[in-house]
C-alpha cells in the first residue's frame, strides 16, 4: 500500500489499530443490532414491526461491513491474525468475500482510485465508449446514474461481478483464496436460510415471508446504501478521473479526486466515519476510531484542492444531473447527449493533447 508523504505525516490522529476493548465492543454492539432486527423480523406478529426489524438488519450489515472493510485493512484489531478472522465474521451478513474485497478495495481502488483501467469504482464511461455500448448496457448506465440506481449498481457490477466467486475476467486472477472465502460466504448464507426455514416451520409462519423480510428486504437496502456511499466517495462535478498515470499522478488523485461529505443527522458517524474520505484515502491505516480527528487536521494541512461539502438534497440533485459521462482529455462532465455540465479545475494543467 502507498503511502503519501508530508498528507500522511500531517495526521497525527491515530494511524494503528485500536487497542483495549474498543474495536471488540463495537463489533459486538453491530452483530446485537443485526441479531435484534432479525429476531424483530422472524418473530413479531405484525408486518410494520417486520419491516422494522428488516431496517435493522440492514443497519446491522452496513455497520459489521465498515467493521470488516477496517480490518481488511489491518487497521481495526491489533493483530493480523485477529483482523483476518473476525473481519471474515463481520463480512458474512453483506455476503462479501475477504480476499476478493482486498484485492478490489486495497489494491486496485486505494491503489490507483480515478485512474481509468485500474480503479474498479464507478468509472465513468466517455461519450465514444457510451455510444459503443449495447443498447440494454446503455439502459443499464443510465439506471445506475439516476440517482435512484447505485444500489442495483454495487449488486450487480461490484458484489455479484467482483465480490462473490469473481471470475478471472473480472479481477484478473483465479486463486483458490478467492473461491475459498467465496464458498464461506456462501455457507454462511445458506445457514442463515435454514435458520429462517426452521423459524418458519416453528412458529407456523410462511417461509417466504420470513425469507423476505429477513433476508432478501436487508439485503436489498445494504446495497442501496453502500452503493450510495460509493457513489459519493469518487461523483461530483469537481472531481476529476485520469486515463494517463502521469496526469494522475501529477495530480495527487489520493486526495483531490476524493471527497469529504458531511452528511445531516449524525448519519456520518452512524456509518463508522467512513465519510471522512479524504483522510481515508491519504492513509487507509486510520481505523474508524481517528478518521474524524484524521479528516480536521487533513483539512488544516491542506489548500483548496480537497474538496468537502456537506450533503442536502438540491446538492445531491445537480451531482447526479451533471455527472453522466466524462471527457477524460478536457476534464469535463457530460450529461447523456455530450454537453458539457462542468469543466474540473485540476491543480496541475493537463499537457496538450
Amino acid at each position: 500500500m502507498r503511502t503519501h508523504g508530508l498528507h500522511r505525516k500531517a495526521l497525527t490522529g491515530p494511524v494503528t489499530p485500536a487497542r483495549g476493548l474498543k474495536p471488540y465492543v463495537v463489533m459486538a454492539l453491530d452483530m446485537s443490532l443485526y441479531a435484534l432486527g432479525s429476531l424483530i423480523a422472524l418473530l413479531a406478529a405484525s408486518v410494520g414491526l417486520k419491516l422494522l426489524g428488516s431496517a435493522l438488519v440492514a443497519a446491522g450489515i452496513v455497520r459489521m461491513f465498515l467493521v470488516g472493510h477496517d480490518a481488511c485493512h489491518g487497521s481495526f484489531f491489533a493483530t493480523k491474525r485477529l483482523n483476518n478472522i473476525l473481519g471474515r465474521i463481520a463480512f458474512l451478513p453483506s455476503m462479501t468475500a475477504f480476499t476478493l474485497w482486498d484485492v478490489g478495495h486495497n489494491v486496485a481502488h486505494h491503489g490507483f482510485n480515478n485512474l481509468k483501467g485500474r480503479d474498479q469504482v464507478w468509472i465513468p464511461y466517455s461519450m465514444a465508449e457510451f455510444e459503443r455500448l449495447p443498447r440494454y448496457r446503455r439502459v443499464l448506465e443510465r439506471i445506475y446514474r439516476s440517482g435512484v440506481g447505485c444500489g442495483l449498481y454495487y449488486l450487480v457490477e461490484l458484489w455479484w461481478k467482483k465480490l462473490f466467486f469473481a471470475s478471472r475476467a473480472q479481477i484478473g486472477s483465479g486463486r483458490m483464496k478467492y473461491k475459498l472465502d467465496s464458498a464461506l460466504v456462501s455457507l454462511g448464507a445458506i445457514a442463515w436460510v435454514a435458520i429462517v426455514g426452521i423459524v418458519a416451520y416453528r412458529t407456523h409462519q410462511n417461509f417466504w415471508l420470513l425469507a423476505a423480510v429477513a433476508i432478501a428486504l436487508p439485503f436489498a437496502l445494504w446495497n442501496s446504501i453502500i452503493g450510495f456511499v460509493v457513489f459519493l466517495h469518487h461523483t461530483h462535478p469537481g472531481i476529476a478521473w485520469f486515463h494517463k498515470r502521469r496526469e494522475w499522478q501529477s495530480n495527487r488523485a489520493y486526495l483531490t479526486a476524493t471527497v469529504n461529505v458531511r452528511l445531516p443527522l449524525g448519519i456520518g458517524g452512524f456509518l463508522h466515519n467512513i465519510m471522512e474520505h479524504s483522510a481515508h484515502h491519504v492513509n487507509p491505516r486510520i481505523s474508524m476510531f481517528g478518521l474524524a480527528s484524521a479528516q480536521r487536521q487533513l483539512n488544516t494541512h491542506t489548500d483548496d484542492a480537497m474538496l468537502s461539502y456537506r450533503l442536502d438534497w438540491k446538492s445531491y440533485r445537480d451531482l447526479v444531473r451533471r455527472c453522466k459521462l466524462y471527457d477524460y482529455s478536457a476534464h469535463t462532465w457530460l450529461d447523456w447527449r455530450g454537453v458539457v455540465t462542468s469543466t474540473v479545475v485540476l491543480p496541475v494543467a493537463p499537457a496538450p493533447v
